[in-house]
């Protein structure tokens, strides 16, 4: 499964968590040595960008 997000909604996303192991400011680094998955991987890509709720229906429906 791949996970996608704009970067300014991990970045908020991010900010709001308190005492995780990942700093800020390593987001645009991390973001820059992400790689995609290949076509030919077969993965999985759902948008999180909506309420929880809606990201795991949308999980529920490609899985069925």
């Amino acid at each position: 499964m791949y996970l996608t997000a704009p970067p300014s909604l991990i970045a908020e996303r991010l900010a709001g968590r308190r005492g995780h192991f990942m700093p800020a400011s390593l987001l645009e680094s991390q973001l820059q040595t992400l790689e995609p998955p290949d076509p030919d991987e077969h993965a999985l890509i759902v948008a999180v960008d909506a309420p929880v709720e809606t990201i795991v229906e949308r999980i529920a429906a490609a899985l069925t």
